[in-house]
């Protein structure tokens, strides 16, 4: 059955070629698809009886008179894996048509196939994503989830790591955009799963083959991450959870989501393994942090080039002379500055305890701003 959508997805496509009329008929001789619209939902007699004989059935003048529905023309049965499901009808003097219409038969099979392709495409990846979904997000891999595993053909037996793959963009352009790694220069096994997650994730679970030696891996997630970058022109984070065996997968996808999170546009891909403090200010709750930073900063939030300053200081590992340097000022402002910090503050930068918490304050406070 040829859909009314693609029918006129293939209109548009094939008149680009041709000046004469087009139309696409079903099997049952509607008219579903046309460059004249009052023509659309008509029977056409000749397309059936094409449909029927399986073969190119021509429409003089004549037939005008005895056959409904028709205009002078050619129609030509459409097949799809050896069986009729539409028709395409030229109009114009058979003569005129008959020595391109083999052609816009063929380029209209191609249409129907690529379309048949896509649409394999589609529910094959909706498939994995559900599968995968439901595999990461319950309590444990069930007795159903090893039978779809094994429908799919995925062997649930290889140890894997999660890997969290995030579009900075907007969720707009990714609802419009599936994507897969057969399209990509990128060295991946029969065993690892690649699926869209959500409107701006992707998510990967790399077998264990592909993650026994941390400097391939990171040298194969930086191309996968240039390439997209240059299908989207966004950054992309990584997150990177630890392997797991079937079982606990649910574990590394929890360590990914972790790692993710403590992404930024200065280290974009984070082993989970590698956070320490970042462990810690996770499990904060929001309103915990936002507390905890208004409650430090509040004399100097206001004061744009203080809190600028510490900022600075604290990215510069505390070195004055770079802090000075980065900010385009005097060495001795920057000591007033920071004075100034401690004075509205309390805190005294020399002190291992003040320094922490106001590191912290500036932590949170950040955190608190972007994700929120």
């Amino acid at each position: 059955m040829l859909r009314t959508s693609l029918a006129k997805k293939i209109i548009r496509e094939v008149k680009n070629f041709i000046e004469e009329d087009l139309i696409i008929v079903d099997t049952s001789g509607i008219i579903v698809a046309s460059t004249d619209p009052d023509r659309l939902s008509n029977f056409h007699e000749g397309a059936y009886l094409a449909a029927a004989e399986k073969q190119m059935r021509v429409i003089s003048k004549q037939d005008e008179t005895t056959l409904s529905g028709v205009k002078a023309g050619i129609t030509l049965p459409l097949f799809h894996q050896q069986k009729v499901v539409g028709v395409i009808g030229i109009t114009g003097t058979p003569e005129k048509v008959l020595p391109y219409g083999e052609l816009i038969k063929k380029m209209t099979e191609l249409l129907i196939q690529e379309s048949h392709y896509q649409d394999q495409f589609e529910w094959e990846a909706r498939s994995m994503e559900t599968f995968v979904f439901d595999w990461l997000l319950e309590d444990g891999p069930s007795t159903s989830i090893k039978k779809r595993a094994e429908v799919l053909g995925i062997n649930m037996e290889v140890n894997r790591k999660v890997i969290l793959i995030e579009f900075q963009t907007s969720e707009a352009f990714m609802k419009t955009k599936r994507w897969h790694f057969s399209e990509m220069d990128v060295d991946l096994k029969k065993e690892d799963i690649f699926v869209q997650w959500g409107q701006n994730r992707l998510i990967l679970l790399l077998a264990s083959h592909n993650t026994l030696n941390r400097e391939p891996l990171l040298k194969m997630l930086k191309n996968i991450q240039s390439q997209l970058q240059s299908y989207i022109a966004a950054p992309i984070f990584m997150g990177i959870g630890k392997a797991c065996n079937y079982s606990s997968l649910k574990d590394s996808y929890l360590e990914a989501e972790r790692a993710l999170n403590a992404c930024s546009m200065d280290v974009p891909i984070i082993f989970e393994e590698d956070l320490r403090l970042e462990m810690i200010l996770q499990a904060i709750p929001f309103e915990v942090k936002k507390e905890f930073a208004q409650r430090l900063l509040s004399p100097i939030i206001s004061e744009k080039d203080l809190l600028e300053t510490i900022q600075v200081y604290f990215t510069f590992h505390l070195s004055l002379k770079k802090t000075a340097k980065a900010m385009h000022i005097h060495i001795n402002t920057l000591h007033y500055r920071l004075r100034k910090v401690e004075m509205l503050t309390g805190l005294e930068l020399k002190k291992p305890h003040d320094l922490t918490t106001l590191y912290l304050a500036c932590m949170l406070l950040d955190d608190s701003t972007k994700k929120h």
